[in-house]
């Protein structure tokens, strides 16, 4: 028998919960021996199975993700091959960023300047494609909700036009209660992540980290417990949301 990514999962997280393999079974009305195969690597259950175990010890996912992987894939269904399907798909999202306002959260003028900044040679035409599609982003995804951690100066540093505009939209999404706002008042340095990141929590349960960088966006399999702890710095570094309206509010 040999270990895999989910009996491995399940023993480190049966053993983080203080349980016994006997006591695991007995919690899901499952049989000690089968508890004891699957640790081994002798065999994996079936799906529903999973959810029972993942539900029992509290995983949010993790252990199906896992049991994903040993099944030869890596860690992600086939849906999320790629982020639009990712998006598509989750139920929520955090969006980290340590300089910029989130691209789905970008109003079109505030789009436009990242886009020609990072593509200086493209033609307007183009521009305006990427513009449409970012700023319409978030509309498409109806049912998508968001919590977005950057900096404040990421709006107040904008020429004025600018600013206004975007701090306006950026409150125009929270009055649909959508989008929850933490910003990270000027003068505090948020030290993590140092690129963006997204964790988007998925309908069953299951966590997709993905993060933007220079040549594209990377989506991670197992980086969900730094994803976490990231996420987490980042909030404890921002102010709350009423103190985040009150901030765009002034910068409009």
């Amino acid at each position: 028998m040999t270990p895999n990514p989910f009996s491995e999962a399940l023993a480190r997280f049966r053993d983080l919960a203080g349980l016994t393999q006997k006591q695991l079974a007995q919690k899901t009305h499952m049989a000690h021996s089968s508890i004891n195969r699957w640790e081994k690597g002798g065999s994996l259950p079936k799906r529903d199975r999973v959810e029972a175990l993942d539900k029992t010890l509290d995983l949010n996912g993790k252990l199906i993700a896992a049991w994903r992987a040993a099944r030869g894939g890596n860690g992600l269904p086939e849906w999320a091959r790629d982020l639009d399907a990712i998006e598509r798909a989750a139920r929520c999202v955090t969006l980290v960023s340590p300089s910029l306002v989130p691209g789905m959260l970008q109003c079109r003028s505030y789009a436009r300047k990242v886009f020609r900044a990072g593509q200086p040679l493209a033609p307007k035409e183009q521009v305006d494609q990427l513009v449409t599609l970012r700023y319409e982003r978030l509309e498409a995804l109806s049912d998508l909700q968001v919590t977005a951690v950057f900096p404040a100066a990421a709006v107040s540093g904008l020429p004025d036009p600018v600013r206004r505009e975007q701090a306006s939209h950026l409150l125009d999404w929270v009055a649909t209660e959508r989008v929850t706002m933490h910003l990270v008042p000027e003068g505090t340095v948020m030290l993590a992540p140092t690129s963006p990141l997204m964790v988007y929590s998925m309908r069953e349960n299951e966590i997709v980290v993905a993060s933007d960088h220079a040549l594209g966006t990377v989506i991670h399999a197992d980086a969900h417990n730094r994803a976490e702890v990231f996420s987490s710095a980042a909030l404890g570094a921002a102010l709350p949301p009423t103190l985040s309206i009150d901030l765009l509010e002034s910068l409009t």
